[in-house]
């Protein structure tokens, strides 16, 4: 059971953060620009307090009430409902809600220095010649998914942590 739950949890979180479908060669110097524009794209609302007219007052207290030292986030609807990012600590987050107000997931974006001790090692050991670019977490329950973006002098590979469990996701060869 846990294995299929792995699976699965690393498979949506994949198809959701591979869909912006990146090459081999931008993968390295584009992730976290990429990330951030995706998370960061919000409405053309000019004052962000006009377009929380828009939002479901039950996302708005949600987020309230999960981020209270945040200021200063963006809010945008959606086709799907809505969503708040922003960026503290240098970790750019993005959490969506449903057309409800009810709490989808929480995106995180940062470097390897914020990833959490266990994963990096984690890595480092299965992968002792990569060096760590960058994470994705996504949090839709109790225990995040982690993408993790590695490289070395000849891959870029995407590893998929759930749970202690590593997935190779998605691997690429650089072109020199």
């Amino acid at each position: 059971m846990k294995n299929t739950i792995k699976t699965f949890a690393v498979t949506v979180v994949a198809a959701v953060l591979l869909s912006y479908n990146a090459t081999a060669q931008s993968v390295a110097s584009r992730l976290f620009e990429n990330a951030a524009s995706v998370m960061l794209t919000h409405s053309n609302e000019k004052d962000n307090s006009n377009a929380l007219s828009n939002i479901h007052p039950r996302a708005v207290e949600e987020f309230q009430r999960s981020f209270r030292d945040v200021t200063g986030e963006k809010w945008a609807k959606t086709s799907d409902g809505y969503f708040a990012s922003f960026t503290k600590d240098s970790v750019q987050t993005r959490v969506d809600y449903n057309r409800k107000g009810r709490w989808l997931e929480t995106i995180r974006y940062y470097g390897e220095k914020k990833l959490p001790a266990d994963v990096s090692n984690s890595i480092k050991k299965s992968y002792n010649n990569y060096s760590i670019l960058g994470a994705t977490e996504v949090s839709f329950d109790n225990d995040p998914v982690y993408m993790v973006y590695i490289q070395n002098e000849s891959h870029i590979k995407i590893i998929g942590v759930y749970q202690g469990d590593m997935t190779e996701v998605e691997s690429h060869k650089r072109v020199q």
